[in-house]
């Protein structure tokens, strides 16, 4: 995995590449999602819930447009408790197996998945998540010791 600078700069030893900073996000709608899609933080965290809906959101940077994660969201209309994750697919070069990322689950009452997405980026925001986004990510895949 290439190391980030936290400067808008990755790291290489043989070619020193130019990229933009994190630069924000902007989201789609929230469309309905299946159990099977759904990541296992968010589904761990309802577990026993009953009548809880899924939803996905997928996150684009604000510069580029490209799509580079997604908000899975789960809502209980009728206690209006909500739930949120972050959550990005990581493909490294050399491995040949998907990482799958999340972070925990951010509850809240809230009656709308658009709602929820909202208040899921401005707590991760808040605490700082996405200027140490590359630190996350790196520790979040598991590596083989040698």
């Amino acid at each position: 995995m290439l190391k980030h600078s936290h400067a808008g700069e990755v790291m290489r030893e043989k070619s020193k590449l130019r990229v933009s900073p994190f630069s924000g996000l902007y989201w789609s709608t929230a469309i309905p999602l299946k159990a099977e899609s759904a990541h296992r933080n968010l589904l761990t965290a309802i577990e026993g819930r009953i009548g809880t809906e899924l939803f996905t959101a997928i996150a684009y940077d604000r510069t580029s447009g490209a799509p580079c994660a997604c908000f899975d969201i789960a809502v209980d209309a009728a206690s209006g408790d909500a739930c949120g994750i972050y959550r990005i697919l990581i493909v490294e070069a050399g491995v040949e197996e998907t990482f799958d990322i999340a972070t925990p689950a951010i509850w809240c009452q809230c009656e709308k998945p658009e709602d929820m997405v909202g208040k899921v980026y401005k707590h991760l925001t808040d605490m700082g998540f996405f200027e140490d986004l590359y630190w996350h990510v790196e520790n979040s895949i598991p590596r083989q010791v040698h």
